[in-house]
């Protein structure tokens, strides 16, 4: 238990590191953060194990984790930018959903 605790904390500081690094490259805090967790993860390095990922009392950190995140990411954005920008917002949105489809119907057309 002890060594879990230990790893989580690797991976916290870990993620709070590359956040500060990734911000000096004007990029979003959470990219880093995201990086981080790709890379210490049970797939990639094996920091956080699956051992730790399946702790009850870890599930209800990563709860209380993904609110804070909520929270913050929330408080980024700002409703004049939104404004602004909704044109192409709208425009991207529409483009991407209707690009999606079309190439998921061709697939399935084709493989089905």
């Amino acid at each position: 238990m002890n060594l879990l605790i230990l790893r989580l904390i690797i991976g916290v500081i870990m993620a709070y590191f590359m956040g500060k690094f990734v911000t000096k490259m004007r990029l979003p805090a959470i990219l880093g953060w995201l990086l981080t967790g790709m890379i210490i993860g049970p797939h990639a390095a094996g920091i956080i194990n699956d051992n730790l990922l399946n702790a009850n009392w870890y599930q209800i950190l990563l709860s209380i984790f993904e609110c804070t995140m909520g929270l913050m990411i929330g408080t980024e954005l700002v409703l004049k930018e939104l404004k602004k920008a909704g044109k192409q917002i709208m425009i991207t949105t529409i483009f991407q959903s209707l690009a999606t489809f079309f190439v998921v119907a061709l697939f399935f057309g084709v493989i089905f």
